[in-house]
């Protein structure tokens, strides 16, 4: 009886064990990056453009299953949505959110949530402080210079150029996601024989 009840265990043991094998993954060259498991979140931008988050609850080969999840905040509390069966294929995903990026359910879509604290330095990272202090540095001293005729500096003015330029270059270079091609790929692995 005891054996019995011990291959039993066994056997279950193993298709628990087994039924945790299918992963998606994100891959940089032959380098994978991260792992998505059934049940865990994942968030990934459309080739529209659309983001998406939720709950995976299938892996097949080259697709998996989402039910995808929304929470909406009001004075009220906040309620969560729940949306199944929604099936995508690998090849439909553009791009992945970067380390920190916070995908979340706002104004009626998702999008990328630039307040989250999980956004580190953004405003620094994208440029746009350089862009905008630049910006405005020059349209005060251009309307100082007016209001009281005072003749205007190449230096000032080529400095608040060189911080625009500097702003627009970190913009260029700053990837705060995962544009699969190339560098990028994301893949299934499934060890579940798949079913005819």
């Amino acid at each position: 009886m005891n054996r019995i009840l011990l291959f039993i265990l066994l056997i279950s043991i193993t298709n628990l064990s087994f039924a945790q094998n299918d992963y998606l993954a994100l891959k940089k060259g032959n380098k994978t990056i991260q792992r998505f498991w059934k049940n865990s979140y994942i968030a990934f931008q459309l080739k529209d453009g659309q983001w998406v988050k939720g709950i995976i609850t299938k892996i097949e080969n080259n697709s998996f299953d989402l039910k995808i999840e929304m929470i909406t905040h009001s004075l009220f509390g906040s309620d969560t949505f729940h949306i199944s069966d929604f099936h995508y294929p690998l090849s439909d995903i553009y791009a992945m959110p970067g380390k920190g990026l916070q995908i979340d359910y706002i104004d009626g879509g998702f999008k990328v949530n630039k307040s989250a604290g999980h956004v580190h330095w953004y405003w620094i990272k994208s440029g746009w402080l350089f862009r905008t202090g630049a910006i405005g540095h020059t349209v005060l001293y251009i309307a100082n210079g007016i209001i009281n005729n005072l003749s205007f500096s190449g230096i000032n003015l080529g400095i608040a150029a060189g911080v625009f330029i500097a702003g627009v270059v970190l913009h260029k270079i700053y990837k705060p996601i995962f544009r699969l091609g190339k560098k990028y790929h994301l893949h299934s692995i499934t060890t579940t024989p798949a079913r005819a």
